[in-house]
């Protein structure tokens, strides 16, 4: 039977009411896996074919994403077999089928929730590679994984025997009383929306320490608060758990709290990877990107090793005493981040320290090169070592 006579089916049996809230959740489900599908293929277009730095995060956006869209299938395959009609209008036909695909998306819920999580904290601490984020970040998705692991195992192992969770035709078996599954459903509710608010709060501070305008700080900020909606879908779902005690009309009921299960799982993988997009629609796609402002900054480390080691052993020592005092390192650790983030919101709207310095560094250099070459040409060891004196003199000046 084709999803049409399935339609024209459940309007007949079920009547107009019913027959409207399956259509609610069938448009749902489709704008809600149309949308996030085309903002994270975007993403990965981007990644991997514009700014070729395909990583981590971005496979685990794919596999996110295969989670989430195979939930909206079982989410919108169920609305053909019950779901949104009272349960005494539905068939034992369709019921029993019912039943199979809830047992399926009440154990497979944690693991999309898990992969959309690991996805998103991925990409934060790619983006804020500080000490206090890693740990942060690798400490929650250990503690997700085998929150995930173990209250997956729970609740497949609810009844004995294994059949009896879907087929309730087994009326001997032992399962959960009904205050059981929802105080099961409640708890893990509670700590992935904890998990959550925790994942979407490691980012706040470092982008407001960002060295840019504050209308852009703002609107980095609004990108990520669409995952705080998120948060508020996966808190409104609370009030909706009272289906898992509703023993007389459990498939209507049901449709709510998926409803807003969809709206939690796609707006947390968008806001991942909507913040990714304004660089698609940058005028200058060809901007340094962080792999190249990384080499940049690697040759010019490299360059002034090789200076240093032609200098005299005391010419050394002052050499790292100059640098010590502008700081370079320091600078260059604390703008880390706005580097990392620039190949996302464009090289030219960020100037950061780092990028500053490098500027006065390259011109240091060119007329550092200039005095040693005029030493050389004097054909004298004193000559040379005048003109690389006088280089370092200007160089440490500028820097400091």
């Amino acid at each position: 039977m084709d999803g049409a006579a399935m339609m024209e089916k459940n309007a007949d049996v079920e009547g107009e009411g019913t027959a409207r809230m399956a259509i609610v959740v069938r448009a749902v489900v489709l704008v809600l896996a149309i949308s996030t599908t085309l903002v994270c293929g975007l993403r990965l277009y981007l990644r991997k074919f514009i700014l070729h730095r395909f990583g981590l995060d971005d496979f685990l956006v794919i596999l996110a994403l295969i989670a989430v869209n195979g939930f909206s299938a079982l989410a919108y395959t169920i609305t053909y077999y019950g779901l949104g009609a009272n349960t005494e209008d539905v068939s034992p036909e369709d019921l029993a089928i019912w039943f199979k695909i809830y047992f399926g998306s009440e154990c497979t819920y944690l693991t999309v929730s898990a992969l959309v999580k690991f996805s998103l904290t991925v990409f934060i601490m790619r983006l804020f590679p500080t000490k206090f984020i890693r740990i942060a970040g690798i400490s929650t998705m250990v503690f997700i994984g085998a929150f995930t692991i173990s209250m997956t195992l729970a609740l497949t192992l609810k009844c004995r025997p294994l059949r009896a969770s879907y087929d309730k035709s087994i009326l001997d078996a032992k399962c959960w009383s009904s205050d059981t599954n929802f105080a099961v459903l409640m708890t893990q509710g509670v700590i992935m929306f904890a998990l959550d608010v925790l994942i979407l709060a490691l980012p706040i501070w470092p982008i407001w320490r960002l060295q840019m305008p504050l209308k852009r700080r703002i609107m980095i900020l609004g990108l990520f608060a669409i995952g705080f909606i998120a948060c508020i879908a996966a808190l409104v779902r609370f009030s909706t758990l009272a289906y898992a005690k509703d023993e007389t009309n459990f498939t209507y009921s049901a449709a709510t709290s998926l409803i807003w299960m969809e709206v939690e799982f796609n707006l947390a993988l968008t806001s991942g990877s909507l913040s990714s997009l304004p660089k698609l629609f940058k005028s200058n796609p060809t901007a340094p990107t962080t792999h190249q402002l990384t080499s940049s900054n690697t040759k010019s480390k490299s360059t002034a090793n090789s200076a240093n080691l032609e200098l005299p052993s005391s010419q050394q020592t002052w050499s790292r005493g100059i640098r010590k005092k502008t700081e370079i390192t320091r600078i260059f650790e604390s703008s880390q981040s706005q580097e990392r983030i620039a190949p996302i919101y464009g090289q030219g709207e960020l100037m950061t320290t780092t990028s500053a310095y490098s500027e006065v560094e390259r011109e240091s250099r060119v007329e550092m090169d200039r005095d040693m070459e005029r030493g050389r040409r004097s054909g004298s060891e004193r000559g040379i070592e005048r003109g690389t004196r006088k280089g370092y003199e200007k160089f440490g000046d500028d820097s400091s």
